[in-house]
């Protein structure tokens, strides 16, 4: 029959295409409006008590949320941590120069501190024991980066960068990143410091790393996995794309680390059952800076984040159920800034070279910060 209540077939086609359409793009926007409103409660939780943060989650939070936004409300967070990167940087130039046993005294002091709360950090603790130097190097070549991304590395004194990029070159980072038990238990912090010792042109570890990582967690190996490892490579996949995005600082081509991406995709159903919040959001963040935000795994992403999303504790609680305020920061920021992912990103800030002023001595710094 050619006819339909009068009506030629193919117009009833067509019509119901447009109604599929315009069910769609409903879709979409209830999506976004529900989106908006989920990132806009946890952000005003979260920026109503900023200050009562450590400094590192403050600046942990201010950082992200600068480059999806570029709101100068949070400049004075990176202003104050650039201030102790420089600090401490000439703390160490100084000491690396005259104090034979510097590292090692270094070392003490941070291994002291370092939380021991759970097993990651726990197996993170041992591995860095069995390379002596590493904590400290690892910590140096995070804080020179972060240097780098402010635009302030470049006003340095010439001879004191070139000395910090010698003494990293020569710090045996390529045995510690390059081995199994590097990327078995520090996957995504192995990931970073390959990308910034790049970024820093102190060596090209890229490429021998990625093919490292895919002969220590082959594609499909994933069943003989057990979740704790599962999790780490997931941590580990996501922080190349994010490190060589400099941190959220610029997108990359679609086709840059498609091994990775194409991984997401196909195992979505494992994310969405089994992956934390913080890894999910870590997922559609990586889709989207390799030009992907539009692809339906991003919107199931992003509809899960908002189903774990407590509206009585205006966060995203743990797996466990916990909505410890400064815990839950990094899986709260994640969240949102995938529920806002902008046009464009903003890059930096690249900040006052008058802030160089602060390169003098200071007393030491009391704690660790490494990227996560």
């Amino acid at each position: 029959m050619r006819q339909v209540v009068g009506m030629p077939v193919r117009y009833v086609w067509l019509l119901l295409l447009a109604l599929l359409w315009l069910q769609g793009c409903g879709q979409s926007a209830t999506l976004a409006t529900q989106s908006g409103q989920v990132a806009a409660e946890i952000r005003d939780h979260y920026e109503a008590g900023l200050d009562h943060l450590p400094l590192s989650l403050q600046r942990h939070y201010a950082q992200r949320l600068y480059r999806v936004t570029g709101d100068p409300a949070f400049l004075p967070y990176q202003q104050r941590h650039a201030e102790q990167l420089l600090k401490s940087l000439y703390r160490d130039v100084q000491g690396l120069a005259s104090q034979p046993d510097y590292v090692s005294q270094r070392e003490q002091m941070m291994s002291s501190r370092s939380p021991l709360r759970t097993e990651r950090q726990r197996q993170r603790a041992a591995l860095l024991a069995a390379y002596p130097g590493m904590r400290f190097a690892t910590d140096l070549s995070f804080r020179l980066v972060q240097l780098e991304y402010y635009g302030l590395l470049e006003h340095l004194p010439v001879e004191d960068v070139a000395f910090v990029r010698s003494w990293l070159a020569d710090a045996g980072f390529d045995a510690f990143l390059l081995s199994e038990s590097a990327i078995r238990h520090y996957a995504a912090q192995a990931a970073n410091q390959v990308w910034f010792l790049d970024q820093l042109g102190v060596m090209d570890l890229r490429e021998a790393f990625m093919q490292r990582f895919q002969e220590v967690y082959p594609l499909g190996g994933d069943d003989a996995l057990t979740q704790a490892e599962w999790h780490n490579k997931l941590y580990g996949m996501t922080h190349i794309v994010i490190a060589a995005s400099r941190y959220y600082q610029h997108t990359l081509h679609e086709s840059e680390f498609t091994w990775i991406t194409d991984d997401f995709i196909r195992q979505l159903p494992s994310l969405l059952a089994s992956a934390t919040e913080d890894i999910l959001a870590e997922v559609g963040i990586s889709l989207a800076l390799t030009g992907q935000l539009d692809h339906p795994a991003v919107a199931q992403i992003r509809q899960a984040l908002i189903r774990a999303y407590d509206a009585d504790a205006r966060m995203i609680p743990s797996p466990t159920g916990s909505t410890d305020f400064a815990r839950g920061e990094h899986r709260n920021v994640l969240a949102v800034m995938l529920l806002i992912w902008p046009d464009h990103l903003y890059p930096g800030p690249q900040l006052d070279p008058q802030l160089v002023r602060y390169y003098v001595y200071s007393e030491p710094m009391t704690a660790t910060e490494i990227e996560d």
